[in-house]
This record gives structure tokens, sequence and C-alpha cells, in this order.
């Protein structure tokens, strides 16, 4: 009997490589050291170990109170390893180290990495962790001016070197628990710290590629990839619309930003535009958001940012193409172009196929959740168990309101929350659990894993038309 051999394909060894991180995370955090209690709880610890890896942000106990620094070091590493990717971590030093560089290596590299090319590779590695460090490090002395006079010199640097990390991974997770706050609400009004975590966000959201296509062309959009010119426009029109209507929803809304001054007003609305987008850090209680706030936002995170970066969501280039592709029809016309170049046909179908794919998992989730755990009462992020709406006092319960918030939130890696997290029951922690791994591997780097090996049907049927709308 001849025996199949089984053989890993580069998108498979990603995926696993994602979920060897995780349990190896998560199995650290179940140490007794690594938590303030001395008594680690596995489900906790594996939500956090996932949340960290899949640079999600979404969190069921603060990591603040219950993670000594160990657990909150572990939590750290495990943020930078999801970001830029294990494999593309050992991919690096393959290809500086290993003599012999199969082909299989390069391409597993390039699926890591984001790349488009197999030229060029090491150069955009090594743009990669240069690009990323450098980044990392400048954020932190910056973000420490505001930290160190707060917390002190030593609670202070480790409060900006994490903040800085999260942010430019995209995690969203914080330490400013230590003050008794919640995120980044304490500098709320703090124009430098604000400012920085938006501009690590939004660079780290923009994908490994768009910088080293930058880079690499010194600055001039003529000579851009296609991509390079897609993420660009379509991140920086979507920042401005998005911050726009931010401020037209919430400039006199006193349960967000409605007491704060001109500027501080201006900023936190340009800053609700940036988080949605993957990374997770809030300065006020969504609870109090206004109906259209709360709608953009989850338009937002579902969107997310550009491939090949450290944000999740369907990504800006699928937004995009799918938006051609409409314009394209309501003209009749058969190709879909941008800037005097046609899209590929697969690249059109692979975005249908993802946006579907999440629109499935987030009608599905919503669906189960809603019937498991609809109706619990939560805490918001100000320790209330009511919201002030209008003048009265509204209850806190689990509805499809901030249900489907949280299962957005999770599938696109965002980690924004109106506290129900930490009230679901286990099969809803789980889901989510599930959402933020397929959110940060991607849905069609899924369906590909289980694809790869099928062979395409022998026989073409004859077409025939149906009718549609």
């Amino acid at each position: 009997m001849k025996v199949k051999r089984f053989r890993f394909r580069p998108v498979g060894i990603v995926v696993a490589s994602f979920v060897i991180v995780i349990f190896v995370g998560a199995g650290l955090l179940c140490l007794p050291f690594a938590v303030k209690s001395g008594e680690p709880d596995f489900l906790t610890a594996l939500f956090s170990a996932t949340s960290a890896t899949c640079v999600t942000g979404h969190t069921v106990v603060d990591i603040y109170s219950y993670f000594t620094p160990f657990g909150q070091a572990v939590m750290l590493v495990l943020i930078q390893i999801g970001g830029l990717g294990f494999i593309t971590i050992i991919s690096l030093f393959m290809l500086y180290v290993k003599k012999d560089v199969t082909l299989s290596d390069r391409k597993l590299a390039l699926q890591s990495a984001g790349g488009l090319k197999m030229v060029g590779l090491k150069g955009l590695l090594k743009y990669i962790f240069i690009g990323t460090f450098s980044l990392e490090f400048l954020g932190a002395v910056l973000l420490a001016i505001s930290t160190v006079p707060v917390y002190g010199w030593g609670s202070g640097i480790w409060q900006a070197v994490f903040t800085s990390i999260s942010s430019f991974c995209n995690a969203g997770f914080s330490l400013t628990g230590e003050n008794g706050g919640y995120s980044l609400a304490g500098f709320a009004s703090d124009p430098l710290f604000m400012i920085t975590v938006m501009a690590l966000i939004t660079i780290g959201g923009l994908g490994f590629y768009v910088w080293y296509d930058v880079i690499k062309n010194h600055f001039r959009p003529s000579r851009y990839s296609l991509h390079t010119k897609v993420v660009l426009i379509a991140t920086g029109s979507i920042l401005i619309l998005a911050w726009a209507m931010f401020m037209l929803f919430e400039w006199n809304n006193p349960g967000t930003i409605g007491e704060m001054s001109p500027v501080d007003k201006v900023i936190n609305s340009l800053f609700f535009a940036v988080t949605p987008r993957t990374a997770g850090h809030y300065t006020v209680d969504m609870n109090y958001f206004t109906d259209g706030s709360y709608l953009l936002s989850n338009l937002l995170m579902f969107v997310g940012g550009s491939p090949g970066s450290t944000a999740g969501g369907v990504k800006t280039t699928t937004f995009v193409v799918l938006v051609l592709t409409m314009i394209a029809a309501c003209r009749r016309e058969k190709q879909v172009r941008v800037f005097k170049r046609g899209i590929e046909q697969d690249d059109v179908v692979n975005a249908v196929t993802v946006s579907m794919l999440y629109v499935f998992a987030i009608v599905l989730s919503v669906f189960i959740i809603c019937g498991v755990d609809g109706g619990t009462p939560y805490q918001s992020d100000y320790g209330a168990w009511e919201t002030v709406i209008a003048g009265e006092a509204v209850p806190n319960v689990v509805n499809f309101k901030n249900v489907l918030f949280e299962v957005i939130s999770a599938i696109s890696a965002t980690g924004l929350t109106m506290g129900i997290t930490a009230e679901l029951s286990v099969l809803s922690k789980v889901i989510l659990i599930l959402l933020m791994f397929f959110g940060r591997v991607g849905g069609y780097t899924l369906v590909l894993v289980f694809s790869e090996t099928r062979r395409p049907p022998a026989i073409t049927r004859m077409p025939e038309h149906i009718m549609i709308g």
C-alpha cells in the first residue's frame, strides 16, 4: 500500500506558526509566577495569548492588575512576534545565515512578510526589522516624556515601551490600570502622547512592503507600485473622512468629547478615526458613542489596515477593489481599472471571497453569542452597571449592538470593546478566540491551507445565465 506523504506548504507553515506561538505563550502565562494571584486560569491565559499573538487587544482581565511583570513581558514578546510574524523572524535568520536557501524557503518568507516579488526579499526583511525596532524605540522615547512624570522612571519607561510596541503592532494593549484608568483615557488631553500613538498605529498599519517601496523609490510617488499607491490613497482618504464624521457625531456629546477643549476635541476625533483600524486603544467609554459613531467604528474595524502589515480587517485594498468592481459593473466595463492599470481577475474574486468569509463568520458568531449570553449584565469601563443616555440610566446588558461590536472587533484584530468580554460565557470566549485567530491569519489564508492540495475539476461545465438583482 502506498502511503501519501503529507507536506506543509508555505501558507500552512505560516498558520501553524501562529498556533504554536499561541499555545507556548498560553503555557508561559499559566505559570504561577506569571499572575499576581499565583492561581492562573487556562482559559484566561489562552485568551490573552491569542489576543496578544493575533495583535488584537481583547482582554478578559486588566493586564496590569492580573499579570506580574513576567506575565506582562510574555505578553509584550507575543505582541512583537505576532506583529512581525514568527516566520518573518525565522526567514531573516535563514536568508542571512543559511547558505543553501531553497525556493521553498523564499516562498515561505514572502508569504509571511507580505511581499509581492521574490526580487529584493532580503532587502524587504532587513527594512522590516530595522524599521520596526527604530520606530518602536523612537515612539517609546516620545511616550516616556508623558509617562515618566506620571508613573516615575522605572514604571514610566516600561509603560512607554509597552505602549509603543503595542501601538506599532496595532495590538491595543496598555498597562494604565496602574493609575486606576482604562486604556489611554488618562492621556486624552496630552497632544504629544496622542499624536505619537496615532503615528505608530498608522505606520504599522500601512504594511511592510509599502514602507520598502516608499523608501526604495526615495519618496517619489510616480515610481510607487500600484499596491503602494492604492494603500496610501485609501488610508489617507478613510482617515480624513472618518475624522470629519467623528467630529460631526461627537463634538457636543458630553459622554465622550463634549466637555473637552476644542483642541482636545479635534485630536480625540482623529484618534477615534485611527484606532478602529485594528489598534484597539481608546480614550472614552464607547457605550456613550452616538449611533453614527458606533456604526462608523464598526465599518472602520471591518475594513481594517493594509495587507502585509500588523493590522487586521478585510484590508484597505480589498475594500478598494470591491468599490472599483462595483463602479466597473455599473459602467458595464469588463475590466476593473485604477491608475491606468487593470486589476487581475483573481484579485477581484479574492476580494469578494475574503469579504463574504468575514461577513459569514460575523453573522454566525453574533447569532451564537446573542443566543448564549443575551441579557447578561456587565460593567462599563467606568465600572458602572448602567449607562446614562439622554438623561436616563439604562442598565448595561449584553445585547445585539454590543455583541456585533465585540465580534467585529475580534475578527478584525482590533480589540475595542464596550466592556462585555469578561462577562461572556466560556463558549462565547472560545468563539472570540477563534475569531481573533481567523482575523490575524486571514480568512483567505485559511481557505488556502485546506484547498492547496485539491486538484481543479477535470471537466469544465457549460455556463448558463441566472437572473441577478
